[in-house]
């Protein structure tokens, strides 16, 4: 991607490539047009919510989305083949990222304008990478902290940062196709059941729900004690070689600052000292390195053994992120 495409509210440039888009996938000649695009939570995302045994409260969610692509066909089955873009032709694009607070119903725009033809979406995909969706990626697409309570009462706070690379796919297991299963299938989300129509003046906005991360798993994730690692063990810090963590990375300042008299002891801050000069932190957060942050995390990976603590729970969660289930999208004239 080009300096220019990743400009702020550059629209020639977008608007070339949607004319080089229509003319290679054979669009029905419309006038193409330009939109505004954001992105946001929804409403109530920032309450607790229950799953399975727990009650969960979000401190944290954000998620980096690299592009949004809109299609006249519905889901192509060759997405199922070692192919990821899409076969039929686009009406839409907005080929540059937004890092979004999933917590916040504001709209967050995207750092492009999108693109398009006024004709009608049956279906669309989501990018999940922060640059070429084939290559390595180091951005996180989540972040998320949280605290979970269970029926007893006890609470556990958690943490996880979601990466996709070779901790997410593997790749061909057959030698003589070694062009199976690339890594940009985990990257793509293809969602089907639309039909939006693109017209002159619109905004477009996209909505991520990240409590269905959990509420929808088969068997939610078990937050009791010894069931998720503590973001010391090396599968909270090193599940993806190629982004390598450290405790501190998991403790997220949250979005809206605390009051300026808590100077410690929160997500993000100092340990405040207690009397035996020990560091101490509020809540269920947990001193490292003289930070406070969640004691467990989710881990990074899909490839954990099942005795690794939370080897499971870093696969489900990672399957609902990527599921078409968290989002939704709609066109109008507001965002």
């Amino acid at each position: 991607m080009s300096a220019a495409m990743r400009s702020r509210r550059s629209l020639a440039p977008i608007v070339g490539v949607a004319a080089a888009l229509a003319s290679c996938n054979g669009t029905t000649g419309d006038t193409l047009l330009a939109f505004s695009a954001y992105a946001s939570g929804v409403a109530g995302a920032a309450e607790p919510f229950r799953a399975g045994n727990f009650t969960i409260q979000l401190t944290t969610a954000r998620m980096h989305v690299g592009a949004l692509y809109f299609d006249e066909a519905p889901p192509g089955t060759g997405f199922d083949g070692p192919v990821c873009i899409a076969s039929g032709v686009y009406a839409a694009q907005v080929p540059g990222p937004v890092d979004v607070d999933l917590l916040s119903t504001a709209p967050q725009e995207f750092s492009v304008y999108g693109a398009g033809t006024a004709d009608t979406a049956l279906s669309w995909q989501v990018w999940l990478t922060d640059g070429d969706v084939n290559e390595v990626n180091v951005t996180p697409v989540v972040e998320l902290e949280g605290t979970a309570t269970g029926p007893d009462g006890a609470v556990a706070s958690f943490g996880a940062i979601v990466t996709i690379n070779d901790n997410r796919s593997h790749g061909s297991s057959d030698p003589a196709q070694p062009g199976n299963d690339p890594i940009c299938k985990s990257r793509i989300v293809q969602i089907g059941g639309l039909d939006l129509t693109f017209s002159p003046g619109g905004t477009l906005k996209m909505t991520v729900d990240p409590r269905i991360w959990f509420t929808q798993q088969v068997d939610p994730i078990d937050f009791s004690a010894g069931q998720l690692p503590p973001v010391t063990d090396p599968n909270c810090l090193s599940a993806d070689t190629a982004v390598p963590v450290s405790p501190q990375d998991y403790a997220l300042a949250p979005e809206t600052p605390p009051p300026s008299t808590q100077t410690c002891g929160g997500s993000g801050q100092p340990c405040c000292s207690d009397d035996a000069g020990l560091g101490t932190c509020l809540g269920a957060l947990t001193c490292n390195d003289s930070i406070c942050g969640p004691t467990f995390c989710i881990p990074n990976s899909s490839f954990l053994s099942g005795s690794d603590p939370g080897a499971t729970a870093g696969v489900d969660l990672f399957s609902e992120i990527i599921s078409s289930a968290p989002f939704s999208v709609r066109y109008g004239a507001q965002p």
